[in-house]
């Protein structure tokens, strides 16, 4: 009995799951602590809302976009590691297509960071040159979820949660050997796993990336979305919420009084 208690123990830690939940643990602790402790959050928190020059602030906002994908998107992708991790097995240096893998999971979701970020970063610019809609933040955000809820029942969004929900058949399809297919199956899985979440990572920006409540609603929709037999079911009724909440924030924009502006995600 200790013996196989002993070998179901070694088991466990081989399972590449068990160290990604882990990493998202710590990921989700590094994201709390700050919140928690300190009442950080928001956009000027992540990006460091200071006289920091450019690159800086680029790179405080780099790593913790990195915290947060670790915390939301990796345990959506579990299964699809664990059963790259049992094919790869077969090769000659799995080590290294396995880490390439991930590196180009990672490399895909830093893209869009950027991408968002300059979206964002431009949005800011065109409400800056509007005062009775830079007085109004509301009807932004109003704006982020009515494209979040209309994407949940887009045919792109289908297509992507079903190559998402069903790992043996996009290894099968797109598997290589080597670091190099490594890479780019990261960067395929990276990818479809985009095309199903993009709009729901943008409503955190929306949000504020230091809502709390926000990263821990969104990292169970596409926790739920991606990996379970009932995932299917969701998207629908989230996209309803999400356009009844666009609906009810454009709504309290028109009624609110002028603000005289809020806060930006900045890079200065």
């Amino acid at each position: 009995m200790v013996d196989q208690a002993q070998a179901s123990y070694r088991e466990r830690l081989r399972d590449p799951g068990v160290m990604l939940w882990a990493v998202a643990a710590v990921c989700w602790a590094a994201l709390l602590v700050p919140i928690l402790v300190g009442g950080l959050g928001g956009h000027d928190h992540l990006l460091g809302d200071s006289t920091l020059p450019v690159p800086a602030a680029l790179l405080v906002f780099a790593g913790s976009w990195l915290v947060m994908i670790g915390a939301m998107m990796l345990p959506t992708t579990v299964p699809m590691v664990r059963l790259f991790t049992v094919v790869s097995a077969r090769q000659p240096r799995p080590a290294a297509a396995r880490a390439a893998f991930l590196a180009g999971y990672l490399a895909l979701w830093m893209a869009f960071a950027l991408v968002a970020l300059a979206a964002a970063t431009g949005i800011q610019a065109v409400v800056a040159r509007w005062p009775w809609l830079d007085a109004r933040p509301q009807w932004v955000l109003a704006g982020v979820l009515a494209i979040a809820g209309a994407f949940q029942f887009s045919p792109l969004k289908q297509r992507c949660l079903t190559q998402c929900r069903d790992p043996k058949a996009f290894l099968y399809l797109h598997y290589r050997r080597g670091a190099r297919g490594g890479w780019a199956l990261g960067l395929r899985h990276g990818l479809s796993c985009l095309g199903c979440c993009w709009a729901l990572m943008l409503v955190m920006f929306g949000a504020g990336v230091g809502n709390l409540l926000v990263m821990v609603v969104l990292t169970a929709v596409m926790v739920a979305e991606k990996n379970t037999r009932w995932g299917k079911w969701i998207a629908a009724p989230v996209g309803v919420v999400l356009l009844f909440a666009a609906a009810a924030v454009a709504l309290d924009g028109i009624g609110a009084p002028a603000t005289g502006g809020h806060e930006h995600m900045q890079v200065r």
